[in-house]
């Protein structure tokens, strides 16, 4: 039977709730936002599990509901609402799907929130490289990387793939998928940047599409959804279920936001209600806005993705992060800078609704119309000069680390030395070091280039003092 995605279960339960003039003897303390004074209206939603209002960890009604709905969205066998982001997601599929010694093949440069379900789960991590463009951008990875490192890891348990890439590129899934489920392994996906894919063309193949057993969506990223609202999809009854929901009960809030999962509800109909007629109309503007900023600084470099909701601009002998600050000066808010680019990440506007792509346009062309035509190349990013094998693993194990002191060194002596920290510039959340890793020349490098543009860099270090952690 056909299901009616213009109906959002969860919000209809949480109106009828405010609309019977309730009084509020339960938590939240802002009691139906009378407590927040001229804001009291934006908070009439953040209730908790009262009656009609379901209950995330035990879903009997509107909350089922809705994600029956998302099910039947993207396809899958069983989907949930995230209230604590794709980083929940990612760990409880990786804790669901290995344990203690267990391997598990995974890109170099995953989000942080991978490595450490790795880490939660004492299994052992085999990087699989990632290959690059000229610019240093990261594409993917290939599928012959997998293949010899299925060759020198067989009894490998799970996968753990990013698709598409931050900047919306993406790869062969579907066949390295093929191929590792031919050793039986469990393929889990961060498509945390692919919520939209499940549109189809000219949208890249869906993670779920190409076969995933575990696919982790960021609703917030790419969908209109609150921030930390996120989707876990289960594909195949490789996964086991229980084992699944029982990681999420415990490693989300039991107090889970309401105003995210509604916007999680909106979210889910948003896209399964988009028509041919809204894609269309978003595509044409999408061209509209790219030919306006095209048409602007001669230098400008318009760099379309795999995905069409990613544009990266580089400016000719400027740093990304130059590029950034000319267009913040006129209000224009990248989603990210790196050495060489910026990244824009368009919005998916349905038809009737309105997004200022011509003001944008006029505002990023008067933010370089005073930029000089320079002679200098195009700037190179922070992908890897250096030819890497296809594989590696860390060079402690970690009960070795746990038996290591830590101490700090300088970058420049640090070359050779085991990093004792993640290390990670923010965004994009890709660790350049991670913990049981030896710390190359080109990574140094890196991090001095990142030090000297004043990037945001998480984690365990002394950057500030030029000094990383090591172990002793």
């Amino acid at each position: 039977m056909k299901r009616d995605h213009t109906r959002t279960p969860l919000i209809e339960a949480l109106e009828r709730h405010r609309s019977s003039t309730p009084i509020s003897f339960h938590v939240p303390g802002h009691k139906n936002g009378l407590l927040m004074g001229d804001h009291h209206s934006r908070f009439q939603w953040d209730l908790t599990e009262l009656s009609g209002l379901d209950d995330l960890h035990d879903p009997h009604e509107a909350i089922r509901e809705a994600e029956e709905l998302l099910k039947d969205v993207y396809g899958s066998l069983k989907s949930y609402f995230l209230v604590n982001g794709s980083t929940v997601g990612n760990i409880a599929a990786i804790l669901a799907s290995c344990g203690p010694e267990d391997m598990v093949f995974v890109q170099r440069n995953c989000h942080k929130s991978v490595l450490n379900g790795i880490k939660l789960a004492k299994a052992v991590p085999i990087f699989i490289e990632t290959e690059w463009n000229e610019e240093g951008t990261a594409l993917g990875i290939g599928l012959d990387a997998v293949k010899e490192a299925l060759k020198a890891f067989p009894h490998v348990k799970a996968c753990v793939l990013t698709y598409p890439t931050y900047y919306g590129f993406v790869y062969n899934l579907e066949e390295i998928i093929k191929e590792l489920h031919k050793h039986e392994v469990t393929c889990i996906i961060d498509e945390a940047h692919g919520p939209h894919f499940t549109l189809g063309s000219p949208f890249p193949e869906s993670a779920l599409g190409c076969g995933a057993d575990i696919v982790v969506h960021s609703a917030h990223k790419m969908l209109p959804a609150m921030t930390m609202g996120s989707f876990l999809h289960i594909g195949s009854n490789r996964v086991n279920e229980r084992k699944v929901k029982e990681y999420l009960s415990m490693l989300q809030s039991s107090s889970p936001s309401y105003p995210i999962m509604a916007s999680l509800d909106y979210a889910r109909s948003y896209v399964g209600t988009f028509s041919e007629e809204d894609l269309d109309q978003a595509l044409e503007d999408i061209g509209k806005f790219v030919q306006a900023i095209e048409g602007g600084h001669p230098q400008l470099m318009v760099k379309r993705t795999h995905d069409p909701l990613k544009l990266v601009l580089a400016l000719q002998g400027r740093t990304g992060y130059v590029l950034q600050e000319l267009l913040e000066s006129e209000g224009i808010y990248p989603e990210l800078a790196d050495p060489a680019q910026v990244l824009l990440i368009l919005p998916l506007v349905k038809k009737g609704l309105s997004f200022p792509y011509q003001e944008a346009a006029r505002r990023i062309n008067r933010a370089l119309e005073d930029e000089p035509v320079m002679e200098a190349p195009l700037k190179k990013g922070t992908g890897h000069p250096e030819r890497r094998a296809h594989f590696s693993t860390l060079a402690l194990t970690l009960e070795e680390m746990d038996g290591k002191e830590e101490v700090p060194v300088s970058l420049d002596a640090a070359e050779g030395e085991i990093s004792a920290g993640m290390v990670i510039p923010y965004p994009p959340g890709i660790p350049l070091l991670v913990p049981g890793e030896r710390i190359t020349a080109d990574v140094i490098e890196r991090l001095k280039e990142y030090i000297v543009n004043k990037a945001n860099i998480q984690g365990h270090h002394r950057l500030a003092d030029h000094c990383v952690y090591v172990y002793r």
